[in-house]
């Protein structure tokens, strides 16, 4: 019975976004519409954002006088972690428990198409999540707010600074790839495929979490409504990939807590309630005094949430992005030594999607291109520009 439901629901959301768009005085077709098929668009934009990452990467070297090999930019920081886990797995350093499996595993995976060599299966796995990253943003944003939004959608998310994640070897691309798709499975009431998708997203990254709250609402909401028994499947799904990677964690090193532990002792990462956001945006953290540049970083992204929060409100999408976002952001601040980071700010990714929906284009435009000029600072000159604090 729910799929013709959502058939008529999708039709009905289609009907009043078309409306919508003649109302506006758009009579041109969106660009992704001149395509023979719509998901080319964001694979388009995710192209022309990793053809111009090796111009950043080289462009800085000659700036600042270096000559660095690729694997220089590529692997940097937490990098070199999934690269380790991926060739030599749990073994040596105990800060690699701080590391969830899903990625290093595709990565390992990869590595067999390689011949062993993790470095181009590292790139060529990064490339892989990362369009597809932007075809399940671009595909949840065609969901809810039709084509025209998708692709305004896709352009800021492959356009913000914390995109820069797709020049390095980070997981965060991976995790929006799921994250989306698990939302989209959740609007489509495709109970076990959401269920699934969750639990492989929360054994990828930590904060994605959240998706058990998002399914768990969504699953009440459909009982409440419809008595959809069947949506209890995505929350009692989701959560088991964080349970067995700790049962993992438990049986090799005998702590039921062992990750916790380990970001707090090695990665000075726990739950502070925002004492250490809130230290940032007042200026009273020590650490400003030396790195300022990263301080302002903080400090804009944590404005552009609040901002990106108030447009996805205002959008009116539907709850389970909404509440994807928020818990997202909130996870962000109240994380002692994390901050409202670009490529953490850049997960809430529905966020984008509310922008999309709601800036006119005397604003969009504009904030597309500081955007787009900021992400390609952040990928050729991190390393120079700010070399004590960790990757943004």
């Amino acid at each position: 019975m729910g799929a013709p439901d959502a058939s008529a629901e999708r039709a009905g959301l289609i009907v009043r976004t078309a409306e919508a768009e003649h109302l506006a005085g758009y009579g041109q077709p969106a660009l992704s519409d001149r395509l023979p098929r719509g998901w080319l668009f964001p694979l388009a934009v995710f192209g022309v954002v990793w053809l111009l990452t090796p111009v950043a990467w080289y462009g800085s070297d000659a700036i600042y006088g270096q000559s660095h090999p690729w694997i220089w930019h590529f692997v940097m920081k937490d990098a070199a972690f999934y690269r380790g886990i991926a060739q030599y797995g749990y073994t040596g350093d105990r800060a690699k428990g701080a590391f969830f499996p899903v990625f290093p595993l595709l990565i390992h995976l990869v590595s067999y198409l390689t011949g062993g060599n993790y470095a181009i299966a590292g790139l060529i796995t990064s490339i892989a999540c990362g369009a597809a990253a932007s075809v399940a943003v671009w595909a949840l944003a065609d969901r809810v707010r039709g084509r025209r939004v998708a692709d305004r959608a896709v352009l800021l998310f492959c356009a913000f600074p914390g995109a820069m994640t797709f020049a390095l070897l980070y997981s965060e691309p991976l995790g929006v790839a799921l994250s989306a798709t698990a939302l989209l499975a959740l609007l489509d009431r495709r109970w076990l495929l959401a269920g699934i998708i969750g639990a492989l997203a929360t054994a990828e990254r930590p904060d994605l979490i959240v998706l058990v709250v998002v399914s768990g609402v969504t699953a009440v909401e459909a009982i409440r409504t419809r008595r959809e028994w069947r949506a209890m499947l995505a929350p009692a799904l989701t959560p088991l990939g964080v349970l067995a990677f700790f049962c993992f964690l438990w049986y090799r090193y005998h702590n039921y807590a062992y990750w916790f532990s380990i970001e707090k002792s090695d990665w000075h990462q726990h739950f502070d309630g925002g004492i250490d956001t809130f230290r940032v945006l007042l200026w009273l953290d020590p650490r400003d005094g030396h790195h300022e540049l990263f301080a302002v970083m903080l400090t804009i992204m944590f404005l552009a949430a609040l901002a990106g929060i108030g447009l996805m409100l205002a959008a009116r999408l539907p709850l389970p992005l909404q509440l994807f976002a928020i818990l997202t952001i909130v996870l962000i601040v109240t994380s002692s030594n994390g901050g409202a980071k670009p490529r953490f700010v850049w997960t809430a990714f529905p966020i984008f999607i509310g922008a999309a929906a709601k800036l006119p284009r005397a604003i969009y435009w504009p904030v597309v291109i500081l955007s787009a000029a900021g992400l390609f600072l952040f990928i050729g000159a991190w390393q120079y520009i700010f070399r004590g604090p960790p990757a943004p």
